[in-house]
C-alpha cells in the first residue's frame, strides 16, 4: 500500500481568478485567506488545501476533505509581488517492527510574481527545508536525508482573451498530478499549462509535464524526468455552470506507463454534500508493470450544529495508481490509500467537531479490505490569519504509527 500523506497547515493566499485548474470538484472559492490542512480529502469541500474550521468537516473527507476542490493551484498568491511562508515540522514514527525515528525541520518558500505587461508576466518561487534537531526520519528531507533548497517555480505566462499559457516550472493540482503539499516542500512540475474559458461555465485545460521534484519524487531535491523521456500529457474540462454543482473530467497519456481516465462530480449545500467519482486506467508499459483497472467511489457529509459526519467508499477492480502526487480517491487517509493494491475496497467514516473558536478536532477511520486499516486523530488551531498549527496522530495498526506537528506562517 503506497503512502499518500494528507495534510498541510497554515495559511496561503489563493487567487480567485487564477487560471490553474481547481483540484477536483466543488463549490465556489471564497476570497480571503484560510487555514490550510487536509491535503487529502474525501472531496467534499471546496477550496483546495484551504481548510477552515467550517470546511474541515471532512478531513480528507475527514481527512476526507480537503484538498478541496475548487482551488486553484499555483501560485497560491493573489496578484503580483512577494509571497511565501515559514514552516516548521516535527515527526515521531514507529514502524511495524517497533523501530522509532524522529525528524524535525524548518523551511518554507519565498516567491515573486511580476506585474503584467501586454499580457505577459513571470513568476519564481524558492523552496527550502533544513534540519532542526533530528533527521533520522526522512519525511522532511532529501533523498539522502539532508537539508535542501530548490527553485521549484520559474515560469513565464501569457494571456490573450480567455486563453492563458504558462511555460516553465510551476505548482499544479489535477487529480493525477498534484502538489501533495503535506510535508515541507510540495511537488512542482516542469512543462506547460494551457487553459481556455470561452465556453460559459466551463474551463478547458491542456498540459504536458516532463520533469518534477518535491515530496513524492524519488529525488525530491532536484528536477528529474517524469515518466522517463516521455513525460505526461493531459487534457481536462471543469464545468461549474450550475450553482452548487461541479463536474470534471481528465484524460492522461503516459507512454510506457498508463492511460488514466478520471471523472468526478460534487454537489454541495451549506450542511450537506455528496460526490461521485470514476476512474479507468489501462497499462501501457509493455511489461504489465503499469496500473490496469477501474475504480468508483461515493462520498457524503452532513453538518449538524458543530459536528460534521462524513463517509466514503471506493471499490477497485484490478489495480489503480495515484499518479504523480497524492491521488484523488475519496477514501485516502493520512498515509494509506487504495493505490497499487489489486481489487482493493475501502470504507471511510469520520466525525469532526468545530464548536470551539479557531479550533477543530476530529477522527477518521478507514477500513481497507486488504492491508492495514488506519485511524487518524487530528487537531487544527488557527492562531490568527497568518499562523496555523496542526497536530495529527496516525495509527496504521499493524503497519506502525506516527505523530506529526506542523506550524505554518503565511505572508
Amino acid at each position: 500500500m503506497q503512502n499518500s500523506r494528507l495534510t498541510v497547515i497554515g495559511y496561503e493566499r489563493v487567487s480567485i481568478d487564477s487560471f490553474d485548474p481547481p483540484l477536483w470538484a466543488g463549490d465556489t472559492l471564497q476570497a480571503g485567506t484560510r487555514a490550510l490542512i487536509c491535503k487529502r480529502r474525501i472531496g467534499m469541500d471546496v477550496s483546495r488545501f484551504l481548510t477552515s474550521s467550517s470546511c474541515r468537516g471532512h478531513l480528507a473527507g475527514l481527512l476526507l476533505i480537503a484538498t478541496s476542490i475548487l482551488t486553484f493551484m499555483s501560485p497560491v498568491h493573489s496578484g503580483e509581488g512577494v509571497f511565501g511562508n515559514l514552516r516548521v515540522g516535527i515527526i515521531h514514527a514507529e514502524d511495524d517492527a517497533g523501530d522509532e525515528t524522529d525528524g524535525s525541520a524548518i523551511g518554507g518558500k519565498l516567491g515573486y510574481i511580476s506585474p503584467t505587461w501586454r499580457g505577459l508576466s513571470a513568476g519564481a518561487t524558492f523552496y527550502t527545508t533544513g534540519e532542526l534537531f533530528d533527521d533520522e526520519n526522512g519525511d522532511f528531507f532529501s533523498s539522502e536525508n539532508g537539508s535542501y533548497s530548490i527553485l521549484g517555480e520559474a515560469y513565464v505566462q501569457g494571456e490573450l482573451g480567455n486563453t492563458r499559457l504558462r511555460i516553465g516550472r510551476f505548482e499544479l493540482d489535477t487529480p493525477h498530478a498534484d502538489t501533495d503539499d503535506i510535508r515541507m516542500v510540495p511537488n512542482t512540475f516542469q512543462g506547460l499549462l494551457l487553459s481556455n474559458s470561452d465556453i460559459a461555465g466551463t474551463t478547458l485545460y491542456l498540459t504536458h509535464l516532463d520533469k518534477w521534484a518535491g515530496v513524492d519524487a524519488d529525488i525530491p531535491e532536484s528536477f528529474e524526468e517524469l515518466n522517463g523521456d516521455d513525460g505526461l500529457t493531459a487534457v481536462g474540462a471543469i464545468f461549474q455552470g450550475i450553482e452548487q454543482l461541479t463536474l470534471q473530467g481528465w484524460y492522461y497519456q503516459g507512454r510506457d506507463f498508463a492511460k488514466l481516465f478520471y471523472l468526478d462530480g460534487m454537489y454541495e449545500t451549506d450542511n450537506f454534500s455528496i460526490g461521485l467519482q470514476f476512474g479507468s486506467q489501462s497499462d501501457d508499459s509493455g511489461d504489465d508493470s503499469g496500473p490496469d483497472g477501474d475504480v468508483w467511489g461515493v462520498t457524503g457529509s452532513y453538518t449538524l450544529a458543530d459536528f460534521t459526519i462524513s463517509a466514503a467508499y471506493n471499490d477497485v477492480s484490478g489495480s489503480v495508481s495515484n499518479g504523480f502526487g497524492g491521488g484523488p480517491y475519496f477514501t485516502s487517509a493520512d498515509d494509506h490509500t487504495i493505490d497499487g493494491v489489486e481489487d482493493q475496497e475501502a470504507t471511510a467514516l469520520g466525525v469532526e467537531y468545530g464548536g470551539v473558536e479557531a479550533l477543530t478536532v476530529g477522527v477518521l477511520h478507514v477500513d481497507f479490505d486488504q492491508g492495514a486499516n488506519e485511524t487518524d486523530y487530528y487537531a487544527v488551531y488557527d492562531v490568527n490569519e497568518q499562523l496555523g498549527l496542526e497536530l495529527i496522530y496516525t495509527d496504521m495498526h499493524e503497519d506502525g504509527e506516527f505523530i506529526r506537528l506542523m506550524a505554518n506562517y503565511g505572508f
